[in-house]
């Protein structure tokens, strides 16, 4: 049997019986194509080293659709110049397994806006950005609907030296079934970053019984003048709600999906019409939920 690989690792380890210090998968073999991404839907189907690139004051805005039927690799770097702004778009819909790396560089004055939906499978998703430039942003939407024996392991760190940056991590997402779910999110403020800000946040909504939500949000400092936050929030639909939608005549079934589709269309609509028909299709909506 072929050994386990260690992916996704904690930048400062916790309690080994927590779970999250690492993801352990079987390697994934096979060579990988070359794509330079410049506009558009790009289909990922095989193991692909991607690039996205914007040069000075450039805007490009991107989507990689990443559906799979045997297990691939996925490698994205981002460099952004000077005033540039990359808007990229990943929707994972394989049921394969896939191990995603992407790796972002921010100059002065530039900006990613990352947009991840995650439906299903088996995902290991290993995401750093670093904010090296003045006034450097990111903003981060990730949303992920997980179910059966669904598994998904992030890792984000957004890596602050320049001044004055500013990051945004925001995760939503629904489980149910008995899927497995890993969030580690790390805000790194490095010598030099001062005035920078960083904000990580996730909330997710817990359907199944046995669920198993994990989320480490971690705040590393080496610049006193920094301001970093996060927050976690996990639970089932309140029994007010259910309460109140079914004496409005829906059914337990109705507020269970009305509430999921909830937790997901902020990410959704951030996508172009046509991966949007795309992601309907995937999770099985028909015209009358768009």
């Amino acid at each position: 049997m072929m050994e386990t690989v260690k992916l996704n690792k904690l930048p400062v380890p916790t309690f080994s019986h927590l779970g999250v210090n690492y993801a352990e998968r079987r390697p994934i073999e096979g060579e990988a194509r070359t794509i330079a991404i410049e506009s558009g839907i790009t289909d990922i189907s095989e193991s692909s080293r991607c690039t996205v690139r914007a040069e000075r004051g450039g805007r490009k805005s991107v989507t990689q659709y990443i559906g799979a039927g045997s297990d691939i690799t996925v490698d994205t770097d981002i460099m952004i110049g000077d005033g540039a702004c990359v808007t990229l778009v990943q929707v994972f819909d394989s049921r394969a397994a896939v191990v995603s790396r992407l790796n972002a560089k921010i100059a002065d004055n530039a900006q990613l806006d990352l947009v991840q939906l995650y439906i299903g499978g088996d995902t290991v998703s290993d995401n750093k950005a670093e904010l090296a430039g003045f006034r450097a942003g990111l903003k981060s939407d990730i949303a992920y609907t997980l179910s059966g024996s669904d598994k998904l392991d992030i890792n984000f760190v957004a890596e602050h030296s320049g001044r004055k940056s500013v990051s945004a991590i925001n995760v939503g997402g629904v489980m149910n079934g008995s899927a497995d779910k890993v969030f580690k999110g790390t805000i790194d403020f490095k010598n030099g970053a001062s005035g920078a800000k960083g904000t990580e946040s996730e909330d997710v909504l817990l359907i199944g019984e046995d669920v198993r939500s994990r989320t480490v949000p971690v705040i590393l400092c080496s610049e006193e003048d920094v301001e970093g936050s996060h927050g976690a929030t996990a639970g089932r639909i309140g029994d007010d709600k259910i309460f109140y939608m079914r004496s409005r005549g829906f059914s337990e079934e109705e507020i269970t999906r009305l509430m999921s589709r909830a937790k997901l269309a902020h990410v959704i609509n951030r996508s172009d019409e046509e991966t949007k028909r795309r992601i309907y299709g995937a999770l099985g909506w028909g015209d009358e939920d768009e």
